[in-house]
């Protein structure tokens, strides 16, 4: 995997440049015919990502390269696929949930018609355990993807250089043959989590990584200098594709 970085001191900016060349990806699917899978990662940086994203693409769809769909009789559909990186085992109306959260970003593209965005949400304890909650979302982005990979995976690394709910020492952040793990133990609460596997987020034509904020200088340059860490993982799990590190740290 080819591993280049963005480094710029506004964290805006990188937010900017980088969904850009996510929407670059969608958007040459969507001339092809075929639909986009995009993994999105939660908090603040994922937030502002979604923001990003959903101006975007209501600005594509409705620019000159899909301007002539608009006079067909008949109204052509692109279709998004979004996957959460990661998800609290918590009820389906949990406002703290990563999926509900960023699921309100969309505004814009929801009032168009051009566009289907499905987001595949990680199921409930109401419904089912942690485990066969993972097993579903694993089975899930197995019948969708196929031997597939996403378009763009866009994380964002903890100050302890997680990514996902793949945290440093915990057996589920390892290789796995499984495309989502049950996390049991997270040292961030919630302690039970769904992840998306390292093997199965590598799986990509695109990876993208942020590390914003002086509290990440540790973990970024134990992952630029000595090679550890989920991310580390992440590179050696990948056969081919690319990685972009957007950073504002100078290393």
């Amino acid at each position: 995997m080819n591993v280049t970085q963005i480094v710029d001191a506004s964290p805006e900016l990188l937010v900017s440049q980088i969904v850009e060349k996510a929407v670059s990806s969608i958007s040459h699917n969507w001339q092809q015919g075929r639909s986009a899978h995009v993994v999105l990662t939660g908090g603040r940086t994922g937030m502002q990502i979604a923001q990003t994203l959903d101006t975007d693409l209501f600005r594509l769809i409705n620019s000159d390269i899909f301007s002539d769909e608009k006079s067909d009789a008949v109204l052509t559909t692109h279709t998004l696929h979004i996957w959460f990186s990661d998800e609290r085992f918590t009820s389906l109306s949990d406002p703290d949930r990563t999926d509900t959260k960023l699921i309100s970003s969309f505004e814009k593209c929801a009032q168009v018609p051009e566009i289907e965005i499905e987001f595949h949400r990680v199921s409930s304890p109401e419904k089912m355990t942690l485990k066969e909650a993972a097993d579903a979302y694993a089975e899930e982005l197995e019948t969708s993807l196929t031997v597939e990979r996403f378009d763009a995976v866009l994380l964002s690394m903890g100050e302890d250089g997680h990514i996902a709910s793949l945290f440093p020492g915990l057996s589920t952040t390892g290789h796995s043959t499984k495309s989502a793990v049950p996390v049991d133990n997270s040292p961030k609460p919630p302690a039970e989590r769904v992840s998306i596997s390292v093997d199965r987020l590598a799986n990509a034509s695109a990876i993208y990584i942020f590390a914003l904020g002086e509290g990440k200088r540790e973990a970024l340059t134990g992952l630029l200098s000595h090679k550890i860490g989920p991310v580390a993982l992440l590179i050696e799990a990948a056969k081919s594709g690319q990685m972009v590190i957007a950073t504002d740290l100078k290393i």
